[in-house]
């Protein structure tokens, strides 16, 4: 077994003992995190790009305690922000 799969074990054993609220944030982090390098990746090429900007983001922020469904409406977001910009850079790798 590779170092790199040890090390992602380690991490999904710790993941799954984490309540639904910290599962959530997590998702949030990986989420952002990767649409910062698509972003990063397609300035630097001069691809372009739309960041859709929506409230449920803001929703995570703002309130003290944000619910299941502020995360769910979060990641949806994120996600949607991410399909986008790969499909983009897809198009612009010819």
């Amino acid at each position: 077994m590779s170092e790199r799969q040890k090390l992602f074990d380690s991490f999904m054993n710790e993941y799954m003992k984490l309540g639904d609220e910290d599962k959530s944030k997590e998702v949030v982090e990986k989420q952002k995190k990767l649409l910062a390098f698509l972003v990063k990746y397609a300035t630097d090429r001069g691809i372009p790009f739309e960041i859709l900007k929506s409230r449920e983001i803001t929703d995570l922020i703002e309130k003290d305690i944000p619910t299941s469904t502020d995360y769910f409406e979060a990641i949806m977001v994120y996600t949607q922000n991410i399909e986008d910009l790969v499909g983009n850079i897809l198009q612009h790798l010819n």
